[in-house]
């Protein structure tokens, strides 16, 4: 439900292999604008397990190479498809995945990883630190209706356009789940979870570069993680982690699973 909901539609690039009724296989391709650039993906390639290893999924991604070629692009990511993405990469675990891929010419370019946090691991309790800031000037919340516009804007000028669209995505949610640290009444830092991605998933979150160092990000990350555990969690996915031993060190996270964002140059006709 949520990959259907890309905030840059193109129905051109979702592609499915049918047999009368029966849906046989799907791929789900992007196109996304980064650093000036437009970067096409797949976003997903799914083949029932009883049509597999018919050159369904290898004629479902030659057409759609053919389309994102025809459109000008040079190339095709597999994975890298933020805000809304399913998985940010193959998973080394994926063996035919990473196999069928390569197969075709793919070749890894990058890594991407997630890391779990065990939310019976810990009670959570940030009262004592939100003291320590209050006496600093900062209140810790959760968002609420009334900040969406200022929410908003400070997610684009700070965070840039996937955090905006991944950000206003916990909107949706009931409660809303972003918390946030404020300091005369102006945003500084947030923490998300069960945006764009899984219900236990958890991120974007951010911090003013000037307040980095202050314990903001520590309070709002734990803050989410006592959300998850009393909506009935048993862990949280921290999805395509930055600094790994942040996490580490304020949740016992682990590494639990590692893609491999790969790319292919296409030929030109």
């Amino acid at each position: 439900r949520r990959l259907a909901d890309e905030p840059d539609h193109r129905p051109e690039l979702q592609l499915v292999v049918r047999e009368g009724d029966e849906l046989l296989g799907a791929i789900l391709g992007s196109v996304r604008e980064h650093e000036g650039r437009h970067l096409a993906s797949v976003r997903l390639i799914a083949v029932a397990p009883e049509h597999r290893r018919n050159g369904i999924g290898s004629r479902l991604l030659a057409e759609l190479e053919s389309r994102v070629r025809a459109d000008g692009h040079k190339s095709l990511l597999v994975g890298s498809t933020a805000p809304i993405y399913f998985w940010p990469g193959v998973d080394v675990r994926y063996t035919p995945a990473y196999c069928f891929f390569e197969k075709h010419g793919y070749r890894r370019v990058t890594d991407a990883i997630n890391m779990q946090v065990d939310l019976s691991s810990s009670d959570w309790d940030t009262s004592q630190q939100e003291r320590s800031l209050a006496e600093r000037g900062f209140t810790i919340r959760r968002l609420e209706p009334g900040d969406r516009e200022q929410f908003g804007r400070w997610l684009s000028e700070k965070w840039g356009y996937n955090w905006h669209v991944e950000g206003l995505a916990t909107y949706r949610n009931d409660p809303i789940s972003t918390y946030i640290a404020l300091r005369d009444g102006r945003i500084c830092s947030f923490a998300s979870y069960g945006g764009t991605a899984f219900p236990y998933g958890f991120g974007p979150t951010g911090t003013d570069p000037e307040l980095q160092g202050q314990g903001l990000g520590r309070v709002l990350f734990h803050r989410c993680m006592r959300d998850m555990r009393d909506l009935g969690f048993q862990y949280s996915e921290v999805c395509w982690v930055g600094p790994i031993a942040f996490y580490a060190r304020v949740a016992n996270a682990w590494i639990s699973r590692v893609f491999w964002i790969m790319a292919k140059e296409l030929e030109q006709g």
